[in-house]
């Protein structure tokens, strides 16, 4: 397959170059992705019958010498990207686009053409869906040994752009050779957070697709136990469409102008009833978890024990 790279500018605080979308739109852009997208009505029907809540898995989700060239350009500069270190969260984020590979930043424009755009609301019968420039959220990710991600909701209503609001997201995983005992499962819970319904496991160049609400309760959080070097990685992107959701100021994780604009965390049954948990999950509907959050509250926390 042949990749043909535009080059990209920076504008305003976008992360998408308005340009270089407008021409990347004027093109066919299905050829990077595997044999599915000629072929989504299956995918449609598995979406809307899924349980707990809309979700399709898509293996070859990429055209298979796209999705080498991706596992080879993964950014392993690890120092410079943002890493969550805290017991709800264990993990590297990155999303400077202009210092990632010129493949790698394709994707993010490729699934934010209007054809591409059109393909995922024909599968998750969401009209009006779109894209986001400032990718909020979206980005690269990492996992490392002890890595975790808490069971959340993710936000709701979009920090930046008016009157806009979450609604699919699209993970692809691009690790080869994961172990299952390793764990990293991509987990999704029943409404009430009272039990696993589906893992998926993070094979290379499969994608999970699911639908982000206020049931959409999801994450791996088993501590992943892969050796030391070893990462579970993955590239994230998600769709928006207009606000459809009403100001609640009782729904979980909504601020004061009663929506959520943050990932919403919550314990699993089984997990341990624990008071610095209770003020961690306290603090993140409002912002990240910071060093100095830790020092106050748990200082003797490590990834390790906890």
């Amino acid at each position: 397959m042949e990749i043909k790279l535009d080059v990209m500018s920076e504008e305003n605080d976008f992360k998408i170059n308005m340009a270089e979308l407008e021409s990347l739109n004027e093109k066919e852009n299905t050829g990077y992705f595997g044999a599915w997208i000629q072929n989504i009505q299956q995918l449609k029907e598995e979406f809307k019958n899924a349980d707990p809540f809309s979700y399709v898995k898509i293996d070859n989700f990429l055209d298979g010498d796209y999705a080498e060239i991706l596992f080879e350009k993964f950014p392993t500069n690890y120092e410079n990207w943002h890493k969550y270190t805290n017991p709800i969260e264990v993990k590297y984020a990155y999303d400077n686009l202009k210092d990632m590979a010129p493949e790698m930043r394709k994707l993010f424009y490729v699934l934010s053409t209007n054809e591409i755009t059109r393909i995922f609301s024909e599968i998750a019968s969401i009209p009006d869906l779109e894209y986001d420039p400032y990718l909020h959220g979206a980005g690269l990710h990492a996992h490392s040994r002890y890595g975790r991600l808490n069971m959340h909701l993710d936000y709701e209503k979009h920090p930046k752009l008016e009157n806009k609001q979450r609604r699919l997201n699209v993970i692809l995983f691009l690790t080869k050779d994961w172990r299952e005992e390793w764990n990293g499962d991509n987990q999704l819970w029943d409404k009430d957070m009272e039990e696993c319904k589906v893992k998926t496991y993070p094979k290379f160049n499969s994608a999970i697709i699911f639908q982000t609400n206020e049931i959409s309760w999801h994450g791996l959080p088993d501590k992943i136990m892969c050796p030391t070097g070893v990462y579970r990685k993955s590239f994230a992107y998600y769709y928006l469409s207009p606000l459809i959701t009403q100001a609640d100021k009782n729904k979980f994780g909504a601020n004061e102008a009663g929506y959520r604009t943050k990932a919403t965390f919550i314990k699993r049954p089984t997990d341990i009833d624990l008071p610095q948990m209770k003020k961690l999950y306290k603090i993140r509907p409002n912002r990240r978890i910071e060093e100095k959050d830790m020092k106050e509250i748990w200082p003797e926390w490590s990834p390790d024990i906890f």
